[in-house]
């Protein structure tokens, strides 16, 4: 309102325009003007279009002030204006929206101004002319759009399948989907340490999770919450790529299919947990995605980008494998006669390297360093035998 701004080198140049029209002729005997004095102001949009006039009547006051009165009379009539036509700066907010691609929608702040009475006043005591111009203090919001999007940008961003056959159980991606849907939106603040067993709590019977394939005692069983280490393998990927501190991670008895070796992260209730600290200036945002028709998973990460580069690829490597252990036979004597039963496969042992590979916008590597080293042990087979065949 009132405001023809101009964009010049990036800064906002606001002019208010006050038309001072003197109706009648100034001169009398007692040095008093014998009409009103009527200051017109002209509301201009930003586009220089005349909007609408605003009419002040000032009774009784000189051009030039002279004493002590008119000018009293005037400041009111100041102030009036500078009441008007002062505006208070707007914040920009952010607003949640359902859409995982753009899950935030910002309200543009918009910069306030102010005029002041004593400018309006020593504007019209100093001027023989019509028209004045006065320069509007321009008031910039505390959180401008610019800063509020650079604090919220995407920082990294993981997806992995559920798409085989063991992965795709019904149960299994329940439990993901679940898992996922409690650590979506979760806002991780300055220094603050987050844990995803915290967050999504004990995973059993009376939380609402269903039984699934997990990994105990170096083999496969069912479990209440069976595939949330997905979520959690996954959401490791996606904080190693944001470059926030490692807390605590732990790899699983042996390399997962949906993520590449050494980039896994099992947790289990009371016992193993993922967390991260946010070692950024600013506060985080987890968004997740489960893409039930594409058998995906897909975690962001919103935050501040780093100065000093664009964004963090990870790459990891099988260096090497553990010795493998020997079978242990065990007697079960309720067996047939012949008979050997596989309790527990036995699997060789690997070792692995995971590396952060830091990028600028064109693609040149920066850095890369050694994110983590991993040892998978070797895990026996376990064999029962017969009575016949084991003596």
């Amino acid at each position: 309102m009132g405001i023809i701004s101009v964009m010049k080198k990036h800064k906002l140049i606001t002019f208010f325009i006050l038309f001072v029209t003197l109706i009648t002729c100034l001169s009398c005997a007692n040095g008093k003007p014998n009409s009103p004095v009527h200051i017109n102001y002209l509301d201009y949009s930003n586009d220089g279009l005349v909007m609408n006039m605003v009419e002040l009547e000032l009774s009784n006051i000189k051009y030039r002030i002279s004493d002590v009165d008119d000018e009293a009379v005037l400041i009111d009539q100041c102030n009036a204006l500078a009441a008007i036509h002062s505006a208070e700066s707007v914040n920009a907010e952010l607003t949640a929206t359902d859409s995982f691609e753009s899950p935030y929608q910002v309200t543009k702040s918009v910069a306030g101004y102010s005029v002041t009475a004593e400018e309006i006043l020593s504007a019209i005591s100093a001027s023989n002319k019509q028209t004045i111009m006065l320069a509007a203090d321009t008031i910039e919001p505390d959180v401008t759009t610019d800063s509020l999007i650079e604090h919220n940008s995407l920082i990294s961003q993981y997806t992995t399948s559920f798409s085989k056959s063991t992965l795709s159980k019904t149960n299994r991606i329940f439990n993901i989907t679940k898992a996922a849907s409690l650590i979506d939106g979760v806002v991780v603040e300055p220094n603050e340490v987050f844990s995803i067993n915290d967050t999504i709590g004990d995973r059993n019977r009376k939380n609402g999770w269903k039984k699934a394939a997990a990994i105990s005692g170096g083999t496969y069983v069912e479990e209440y919450g069976g595939g949330v280490c997905q979520v959690s393998s996954t959401l490791f990927n996606a904080v190693l790529m944001a470059d926030l501190e490692i807390v605590e991670r732990h790899h699983h008895s042996w390399p997962m299919s949906y993520v590449p070796i050494g980039r896994d992260a099992t947790i289990s209730t009371g016992i193993k947990d993922f967390r991260f600290k946010n070692n950024t200036e600013y506060p985080i945002t987890i968004f997740t995605n489960v893409d039930e028709e594409n058998k995906e998973l897909c975690i962001c990460i919103y935050g501040t980008k780093s100065e000093q580069y664009d964004y963090i690829e990870v790459e990891s490597e099988r260096v090497g494998y553990e010795d493998k252990k020997p079978t242990e036979y065990r007697l079960d004597e309720t067996l047939p006669a012949g008979t050997k039963v596989v309790e527990r496969e036995g699997r060789r042992g690997k070792r692995s390297v995971t590396y952060k590979l830091y990028y600028s916008a064109d693609g040149e590597l920066i850095d890369k360093v050694v994110a983590h080293k991993d040892t998978y042990a070797s895990i026996s087979e376990i064999v029962y035998l017969s009575a016949d065949l084991y003596y």
